[in-house]
């Protein structure tokens, strides 16, 4: 069984707390590190991701001893996606080096445990990603909780894109006046936020002159 306490947040001079605001659950999720908070913005860019929820609880058969386990976060995925719901371990890779025989063997009792539960078990470390794609996630999610002016969206989605389609380009096709151009830009990465556009967020951060797409 999974259960959910209130997460209390432990404040000290090492770590970065705070809360998420999270538009996939409705409200703010708390976190204890910095990695903890790049973890629930990919979560956010995840389309199988239906929502997911902080400090999960589960029993484990740990050192020959029932204790209680406190993952970092729950995550559901959509059922059409046929991914098993999963608890997540977030951790930075020099603390799992550092006590690597004592994580290998509690991981193994977790993964006991999930199996039982037909979960699975993630663990995630800042090596998951490049850091480009976080600095471009972190970008883009200001335009999934701001509010934003839409009335270029219509004539940007139905832009006539080529291989070389700039997201300059776009903006100084449909206006040359600067104010404007600042709102048609708004409008690009709103439509990319929004998934209805794509554009590499993997290998360069995102400017003016990445190529846009639309979205498949």
């Amino acid at each position: 069984m999974i259960t959910f306490p209130q997460r209390k947040i432990k404040k000290n001079y090492r770590s970065v707390t705070g809360h998420f605001p999270s538009i996939k659950n409705g409200k703010s999720v708390a976190y204890e590190s910095k990695l903890e908070k790049t973890f629930f913005l990919t979560l956010e860019f995840d389309d199988n991701v239906i929502s997911y929820q902080e400090q999960p609880q589960i029993s484990i058969d740990f050192q020959k001893r029932i204790k209680t386990y406190s993952a970092d976060c729950y995550v559901r995925y959509d059922k059409a996606a046929n991914i098993d719901d999963s608890l997540v371990e977030v951790k930075y890779t020099q603390e799992l080096e550092k006590k690597k025989e004592y994580f290998e063997e509690k991981f193994a009792s977790i993964r006991q445990a999930c199996d039982d539960l037909n979960l699975d078990f993630q663990i995630f470390t800042e090596q998951n990603y490049p850091q480009v794609y976080i600095d471009n996630l972190d970008f883009l999610y200001r335009y999934k909780t701001h509010g934003r002016e839409k009335r270029y969206d219509n004539q940007i989605l139905s832009f006539n894109f080529t291989d070389a389609t700039t997201a300059s380009k776009i903006a100084n096709t449909l206006t040359n006046d600067p104010k404007e151009l600042i709102i048609a830009a708004n409008a690009i990465w709103g439509l990319v936020a929004a998934g209805k556009l794509t554009t590499d967020l993997h290998n360069t951060k995102v400017s003016m002159y990445s190529i846009i797409e639309p979205a498949l």
